[in-house]
């Protein structure tokens, strides 16, 4: 099928690892060879023809019969286990793959390597087989956050371990299919080499946002992003600095996702993965105008000291923040984000001069007046006063999914001249949420600097409105009642600056 390949995948794996745990079920290996023949069937179009050796056991002498079948074999799927690492002939089948591999076309097609890296069970890095250590590989397992145990995915270990196993799945035989593919049109045939889209550094994050980080990078991937760094990294801190700095001065983009656990410390530092990475991000930022994303879930909290000061580092230092949009938010948030910063950065590009308007045609300038929806009724007469001086007034919607109100909120954000809140219903917490999307209004896309905010502080009356300060934005006291001078006076200066 593909080149000269009589056989397109040969699966490496330790037989112990393919007994079923379950008597009468089939074992993990059996399952996972006939899951990934038929989901490739899907993506190539015609059925692959993949190979494992079922009759041999590991206590034999490694066989030729297995050896000389390496040069006629397009890839090798080697699944890593406790079991595999320790076995001699998994590692030397590894090994001699690699080498018939160098004797015809190669380990690699177009950076991507003919080895693909499947990790059933986690086993150190370091005992990997030498030649695939630099691969990523794909994992087929979580950590239980409660138990801190191995789940393999699997259903054995429930629906969800059950789902997770279909997704990742998936995510090989799409890269497989993919391989099989390029080197198909290597050879001539009507097969095209997917064009490598922008590229973007998702930077390595902890375990506990493993799940969150993977499925960015299929996201990405889906959208034709080429995701960076595709190998794994060094572990000492020098050449894992180097290796960082290197990769992302080749992107448009980076992206950082911080989570409770403080992660993996290279060797030489305090500093972990994600602290090293979000400073040399923080300097690219200032050298080469790199754009970056840091994103954590909601209600994030450290759980360790030094992941507390490294949470409050990136909300109050300029250093940590420098060149990056800081989001709190759902995941889908994120995606939207990355979205408006790289559409951002085309339109920036684009040489096309804009279209000159006739005054007639000047659009009356935006102000999107953000309020509590208890406070509907009573923003209707601050709405009416700034209609009738000729702005047009956004007003929150309150109804629909709540993923539809998020992306309606942020492409207010994003197009508006000038964003008031309303503090009159709403509690101390949801006005704070509304001053942090405006720190990170730029995340939304937004091209330009929103010069005019302001604060409307509205009944009822209370101790933190009576004592609300801010250097960052207008304030208008509305506690006794409509003032009518106060809007006045803001209309002007939002004229002044449209």
């Amino acid at each position: 099928m593909v080149l000269d390949f009589e056989k397109d995948i040969f699966i490496s794996y330790a037989h112990i690892d393919d007994e079923a745990l379950i008597e009468g079920e089939k074992g993990w290996i059996t399952e996972f060879h006939r899951a990934l023949e038929i989901r490739l069937s899907q993506l190539l179009g015609e059925r692959p023809n993949i190979w494992r050796d079922s009759r041999l056991d590991g206590n034999h002498v490694f066989s030729d019969e297995i050896i000389s079948q390496f040069p006629k074999v397009a890839l090798l799927v080697s699944i890593l286990t406790p079991r595999y690492v320790k076995s001699e002939w998994c590692v030397k089948e590894v090994l001699e793959f690699k080498k018939a591999s160098d004797q015809n076309i190669g380990v690699e097609i177009n950076n991507k390597s003919r080895i693909f890296k499947v990790i059933k069970t986690p086993v150190e890095l370091e005992q990997h087989p030498k030649v695939i250590q630099g691969l990523l590989g794909y994992d087929f397992f979580r950590i239980d956050k409660d138990t801190n145990r191995v789940k393999e995915f699997s259903k054995v270990f429930g629906s969800e371990n059950q789902q997770l196993y279909w997704s990742r799945l998936d995510d090989i035989a799409h890269d497989i299919a993919d391989l099989l593919k390029e080197m198909k049109s290597s050879e001539g045939t009507n097969s095209t080499t997917k064009e490598e889209g922008p590229k973007v550094y998702l930077a390595e994050s902890s375990f506990d946002q493993k799940e969150h980080r993977d499925s960015i990078k299929r996201w990405l991937m889906d959208n034709n992003y080429t995701v960076l760094p595709n190998h794994n990294l060094p572990l000492v801190v020098d050449e894992y600095t180097d290796e960082v700095t290197t990769t992302m001065s080749e992107c448009e983009l980076s992206i950082h996702i911080v989570g409770a656990s403080y992660g993996l410390v290279p060797e030489g530092t305090s500093d972990s993965k994600s602290v090293i990475q979000n400073k040399i991000g923080s300097k690219l930022s200032t050298e080469r105008q790199l754009k970056r994303i840091i994103w954590s879930p909601p209600e994030t909290v450290g759980s360790d000291q030094r992941q507390v000061d490294f949470l409050e580092n990136i909300k109050v230092n300029p250093k940590f923040q420098r060149g990056a949009d800081y989001l709190i938010t759902p995941l889908e948030d994120l995606k939207f984000a990355i979205k408006d910063k790289m559409t951002q950065k085309k339109e920036k590009s684009a040489k096309n001069p804009p279209t000159e308007m006739s005054p007639d045609s000047v659009v009356p300038a935006q102000v999107y007046l953000i309020c509590d929806e208890a406070d509907l009724e009573q923003i209707i007469p601050v709405e009416d006063y700034l209609f009738d001086q000729g702005f047009e007034v956004i007003i929150p919607v309150f109804e629909g999914k709540q993923s539809e109100l998020r992306a309606d909120h942020q492409e207010n954000m994003k197009n508006c001249d000038a964003v008031m809140i309303y503090f009159g219903a709403g509690s101390d917490l949801w006005v704070r949420t509304k001053v942090r999307d405006l720190m990170k209004i730029s995340g939304y896309g937004r091209t330009k600097p929103l010069n005019m905010k302001a604060m409307l502080l509205a009944e009822p009356k209370t101790r933190s409105k009576t004592r609300y300060r801010t250097q960052d934005m207008e304030v208008i006291n509305m506690l006794s009642g409509f003032d009518k001078a106060g809007l006045k006076e803001l209309s002007t200066k939002i004229k002044s600056l449209k």
